[in-house]
């Protein structure tokens, strides 16, 4: 949805500027990203006082390494190309262990060298790269706070000097798309959003048509 997304501002953008050839212009775009992976071996929501209890199964703390992702943002015909594209890539990453080394090195290194080496190692990395995504699973049940329902939850973080950081957190049947932009590369970020929602419909569209086609 993200790559989808940014190519298609991409390709709104070079409308408005003289009918430039959109897919010369996609192709000389080059785009990392650093994406969160949660690196426990249980992705679902386990109760606070469990996860206090001393040896237990799921443990307490952060368990998260990163990943860097290649963005594809190219003019595709067929919007399920992205899904392939963006399926093909992060399965090479999980066979790859990257997220697991990548946290094995922050371990080594905050143990060996301290907080400051952690810090200029990860500077150095989000320096290189033009996004964060995570992607988080929420709640599958309506919740309440002291009796008040939650509508919805939404999540963000700053990670330094990246254009963008884009964090989407689900809740029951709905998902909650949070940007970060830096605006004096994109001074419109409510377009970057609705070009996103655009293409999820978009994707979501073409995944039904070809089902029943199938």
């Amino acid at each position: 949805m993200t790559q989808a997304g940014l190519s298609y501002m991409s390709r709104k953008y070079d409308e408005h500027t003289m009918g430039v050839d959109t897919k010369k212009s996609l192709e000389i775009i080059h785009l990392r990203g650093t994406v969160a992976v949660n690196l426990r071996p249980y992705t679902k929501i386990e109760d606070l006082a469990d996860m206090m209890t001393k040896g237990a199964k799921y443990a307490w703390g952060n368990f998260v390494g990163v990943v860097i992702f290649p963005l594809w943002v190219r003019s595709e015909a067929d919007p399920l190309e992205y899904v392939r594209r963006a399926r093909a890539t992060i399965d090479r990453k999980i066979l790859s262990l990257e997220a697991f080394n990548f946290y094995g090195v922050i371990k080594f290194t905050m143990n060996f060298f301290g907080e400051k080496v952690v810090q200029a190692v990860s500077k150095r990395l989000y320096d290189h790269t033009t996004l964060t995504y995570s992607s988080v699973m929420g709640p599958n049940e309506d919740i309440s706070i002291f009796d008040h329902p939650i509508s919805y939850v939404a999540a963000s973080a700053l990670t330094g000097s990246q254009v963008f950081n884009i964090h989407i957190v689900s809740y029951v049947n709905k998902i909650i798309i949070s940007l970060a932009v830096d605006a004096t590369v994109n001074p419109d970020p409510h377009r970057l959003c609705d070009d996103m929602v655009e293409s999820l419909n978009i994707i979501k569209s073409a995944a039904l048509e070809r089902g029943c086609h199938n």
